[in-house]
């Protein structure tokens, strides 16, 4: 791959997430007359089109300033299986939500590709302070959780106000709904918080993951592959990838390293990395 080529899969990201952004903020003004009977929705989704307006914005002027290009996203469309769904007359409010909340876990998936590229191709913090791709991802990922946190701690009241608004009284006989109680939006609700917390984190609980090293690097020479996990450096036990930079960072050049890995097979073996 030519130097010339580093950039493009970055760039194209870049554009697809702007894509993704007006295709949210489209959907959004779409969605605004289906929730305007709950106040509490309509004011969450007016809050979430300005996140998005701001993040699309963003977006576009770091494309600009690495591309110095006209943005082709402008003229393209992000294609979405949730495109295909419309809010159902009968509960405009909750389906709108459902939409709303797909859309912002592909913006999620989304800017999970661009952080891994933005690092990788060095749009990150190694160049700039502020303003660059892996910036853009971190914040805009952060304001995507939040709100879908937001919408899952609504979701089960809105579907429950829904069918209150129908006159369609909770048929649940357990104990406290049978005595006019409804406990079923609080059900739904710790339900969801359980099964996230029991699934576990997204990242490993020990170790650094060691991806293909680059060749020729100290790395390579020292014999890391593709697959070991670095569990302590100098004997001490690494819980993050901080603990790793730290040690790398505060290394003299020259200096030798003693890493502790355990391998694809399970076998924990020493390597010595020499700090380049």
């Amino acid at each position: 791959m030519t130097s010339s080529q580093y950039p493009n899969r970055l760039h194209t990201q870049l554009a697809n997430m702007v894509a993704l952004e007006s295709a949210i903020e489209q959907k959004l003004e779409e969605l605004m007359p289906e929730v305007s009977i709950h106040a509490g929705v309509t004011a969450l989704l007016k809050d979430f089109q300005t996140m998005t307006r701001v993040q699309r914005q963003a977006l576009e002027t770091r494309l600009q300033t690495i591309a110095n290009a006209v943005l082709v996203s402008k003229g393209s469309t992000w294609i979405l299986p949730v495109d295909r769904l419309s809010p159902e007359s009968d509960y405009p409010v909750s389906t709108a939500l459902q939409i709303i909340y797909t859309m912002f876990n592909q913006a999620v998936i989304g800017y999970a590709a661009l952080h891994s590229l933005s690092t990788r191709f060095l749009d990150s913090p190694f160049v700039a302070d502020e303003g660059t791709s892996y910036h853009l991802t971190r914040q805009h990922t952060q304001n995507y959780i939040q709100a879908i946190q937001q919408i899952s701690r609504s979701f089960h009241d809105v579907v429950i106000w829904e069918l209150d608004e129908k006159g369609l009284e909770c048929q649940c006989i357990c104990p406290a709904c049978g005595a006019g109680i409804c406990l079923c939006a609080m059900a739904g609700r710790w339900f969801l918080r359980d099964t996230w917390v029991k699934a576990g984190p997204i990242a490993a609980d020990e170790g650094v993951y060691v991806q293909l090293p680059k060749e020729n690097s100290a790395a390579m020479k020292a014999g890391l592959r593709r697959g070991d996990v670095v569990l302590a450096v100098d004997r001490q036990e690494i819980d993050s990838l901080w603990n790793l930079q730290e040690a790398m960072e505060n290394a003299a050049s020259g200096e030798e390293i003693q890493l502790t890995v355990r391998r694809d097979s399970g076998v924990i073996e020493e390597v010595a990395i020499v700090r380049p």
